[in-house]
């Protein structure tokens, strides 16, 4: 872990103890923290730029009213998007009512496989290659719950334990989405562009 890392670490553990204690400007300072962190990761599930700026203003409301029963967290992060991730997708529960119910959603994210293996280091080194652009088509191609993890994991750098706690799924899971993911991402990369 480098020194910049845990130095972001303690700082949003002192805001975070701050907050709680009813200090609005820690507050304000860890919601501009976090609010593009959010933004993005909503972006995956939606692009309706309204919903999103609602859900993370509601999120916002939310914690600062109930800031004497927050828990104590290890990685703020990852409660706030937690968090917003719940109210995003209750958001989108409500929205997507008229075309896709958020179970058929769940359950396109659902099918598993066991076993891993080095196409993921495979990929990795296809992020920065002139394939990044297929990449990024290919990824917004994902089911949604395998998008999700990708956008955790290599976006903002959780690990699978993490992104685990986040998606309220076990850490097998993760994994598994991964593969699913990664495998699906070396064939589309793999495949060649129609002239």
């Amino acid at each position: 872990m480098s020194l910049s890392v845990r130095s972001d670490t303690l700082l949003m553990a002192q805001l975070w103890t701050r907050f709680k204690a009813g200090d609005e400007q820690a507050f304000t300072q860890l919601a501009r923290m976090h609010y593009w962190v959010l933004f993005n990761h909503a972006t995956r599930f939606t692009k309706n730029r309204e919903l999103i700026k609602d859900c993370i203003q509601e999120l916002m409301l939310e914690l600062w009213y109930r800031r004497t029963k927050v828990v104590d967290a290890p990685c703020v992060t990852s409660y706030f998007i937690k968090a917003f991730r719940n109210n995003l997708f209750r958001s989108l529960k409500k929205e997507m009512s008229r075309e896709t119910t958020v179970d058929e959603w769940e359950r396109a994210g659902s099918l598993l496989t066991d076993g891993r293996n080095g196409e993921s280091d495979l990929i990795l080194a296809e992020l920065f290659s002139e394939k990044q652009e297929l990449l990024h088509q290919g990824i917004n191609q994902l089911p949604t719950r395998q998008k999700e993890v990708i956008q955790l994991k290599f976006y903002e750098g959780m690990s699978n334990e993490t992104i685990a706690k986040v998606m309220e799924i076990e850490r097998q899971t993760v994994a598994n989405f991964l593969y699913r993911a990664l495998t699906t991402l070396k064939s589309t990369i793999q495949t060649p562009v129609p002239a």
